[in-house]
């Protein structure tokens, strides 16, 4: 059977290698000039933190490359998400950890006034990365709508699940 599939660009292959934590083939990359770690796409307002996770987990490693590059680790794209967003909407909580490590601001809200803090729920089952995002300044208190809190927006109920209540509990020492 004949392969009529183009060749992969450039592009395609810096996604897969970053995907696969091919750090040897990014730096390649940049030193041959087909990577700058600081570029910005001019729509989206990506940066490499950001698409790291925006279609699928990026491996720590490659986290690490690019925030050892100097990528900025709080930018916001077009839509106000800072990498840390996008992070824990993938469920990469090893990434996030390395975010917050590198100065990942928590509390930074998106255009609906997400914020990172508020989606302890993607990393349910790594309490660690919402216990860090509280010792680096995650404020409970802050209003996400109609006038709640985030503490507030996860107060148990009856028919809130263990995790649910894991996550008010640890909100609720930091309140």
């Amino acid at each position: 059977m004949e392969n009529n599939l183009a060749p992969m660009t450039v592009g395609e292959k810096i996604a897969e290698a970053e995907y696969e934590g091919n750090l040897e083939y990014l730096q390649e990359m940049i030193d041959k000039g087909f990577l700058n770690p600081l570029e910005i796409t001019p729509n989206d307002k990506w940066n490499y933190l950001h698409t790291a996770n925006i279609w699928r987990p990026s491996p720590l490693a490659t986290i690490r490359f690019y925030l050892d590059k100097g990528v900025e680790v709080n930018a916001q794209d077009c839509y106000g998400m800072t990498p840390l967003h996008y992070a824990l909407r993938a469920g990469n909580a090893d990434a996030a950890i390395a975010l917050l490590e590198a100065g990942a601001d928590p509390n930074i809200p998106n255009i609906d006034n997400l914020r990172p803090l508020s989606m302890a729920g993607y990393t349910k089952d790594r309490l660690d990365v919402l216990e860090l995002m509280l010792k680096n300044g995650g404020n409970v208190h802050n209003i996400i709508n109609d006038n709640e809190t985030i503490l507030e927006s996860w107060k148990p109920n009856s028919v809130s699940s263990q995790w649910q209540i894991d996550i008010y509990e640890l909100m609720k020492k930091y309140a």
